[in-house]
């Protein structure tokens, strides 16, 4: 009989995919624990440990290094998140330093990739149309980009396994990437709403109003409330125990219209079976994602908003519709322990 490794989840909870990941693991009767530097501002209870490490400092790098010699002796695996690790300072020339320790204990390092953590402004600029960055490339960001490529580099040099949950990333990171479905809520906790209100209402939750377009979305909306009864339902710094009422009210979510992918909200949307609006890099599903035809989302950036948005505040059957096949789609490609038998089969190879 094998013996099960003990998993460690750290050191952040971005879009709640360590904890969710984490728990769906233990579902598959593994020892899986996240521990955080901080909780995060949407999950602030998500968590096994938290060990209140911010900027750089020495209690902090003392914290660190105490955390990191405790986790050496209490797990097996260390699946990174963010492209990050313990010791690990992104812009110092000082990254990932614990990785050689990791091995020498013969711990499997995995590392899972989120967005910003590998995407690089000079590659977006050169290769797509859609703007996401809200200044020209400068000397800072051409330091910022140099810096992710040498932190990719050693990731690649050491991780056993590494993930990208977004697939435009999977055109910076080292060939040997897998692409990896969010595990942003436990859909089985989930009970779809197929509401109809008078006055539709339309969600969108920024994270960042610039690369979500958040501004263009609100000015379109606020076109289209002429013609139709609607409201639009700006969620922002809230934890998702407060923002979820909300969501559940909806009737139309807006993801994003810029990035190129949908996001934790898109997932937390289509399991409620709401239909949602996001745009999708074609070039990027069509290489990356074999998937891609199954993906309900309807499709459209700035220049297709007004008109998606149209075609669903129009016709009440086709809402209904896109919402049951969400809910579906996410049944299949988002199920937390179907993502998780990908993980822990990673991690006993």
């Amino acid at each position: 009989m094998i013996k099960k490794p003990k998993i460690l989840h750290c050191p952040f909870n971005n879009g709640n995919f360590s904890w969710v990941l984490s728990r769906a693991e233990r579902k598959l009767g593994f020892q899986s624990d996240l521990a955080v530097f901080y909780p995060h501002q949407f999950y602030p209870r998500n968590y096994d440990f938290k060990f209140n490490i911010g900027y750089l400092s020495f209690p902090n790098e003392w914290r660190r290094l105490k955390f990191l010699l405790w986790a050496v002796k209490n797990y097996d695996v260390f699946h990174f998140s963010y492209g990050s690790s313990i010791l690990d300072h992104p812009f110092w020339f000082t990254n990932h330093l614990d990785f050689v320790l990791l091995k020498r204990y013969r711990k499997k390092i995995i590392v899972t990739y989120q967005g910003d953590d590998a995407r690089q402004k000079d590659y977006f600029i050169e290769n797509f149309d859609e703007d996401i960055y809200d200044s020209p490339l400068r000397l800072q960001d051409r330091y910022y980009d140099l810096q992710k490529r040498l932190r990719i580099k050693k990731v690649d040099k050491f991780a056993q396994t590494i993930f990208a949950l977004n697939p435009d990333l999977l055109n910076v990171l080292p060939k040997r990437t897998r692409l990896l479905p969010y595990a942003s809520i436990d859909i089985s906790l989930v009970k779809p709403i197929y509401r109809q209100n008078k006055t539709l209402n339309i969600i969108h939750a920024p994270s960042d109003r610039f690369r979500k377009g958040t501004a263009e979305i609100i000015r379109i909306v606020k076109e289209l409330s002429q013609d139709f009864p609607l409201k639009l339902s700006l969620v922002e710094n809230m934890s998702l125990q407060k923002a979820w009422p909300i969501y559940q009210k909806a009737d139309i979510a807006i993801d994003q219209i810029k990035v190129g992918w949908y996001g934790s909200f898109a997932v937390e949307m289509m399991a409620l079976g709401k239909p949602v609006i996001a745009f999708l890099r074609k070039s990027d599903m069509e290489k990356y994602v074999p998937y891609h035809r199954a993906i309900p989302i309807v499709n459209a950036g700035l220049d297709e908003l007004k008109v998606a948005l149209t075609l669903l505040l129009t016709n009440q059957k086709l809402r209904e519709k896109i919402g049951r096949k969400s809910r579906k789609y996410v049944e299949k490609y988002h199920n937390p322990v179907k993502i998780a038998k990908i993980t822990t089969k990673e991690y006993l190879r």
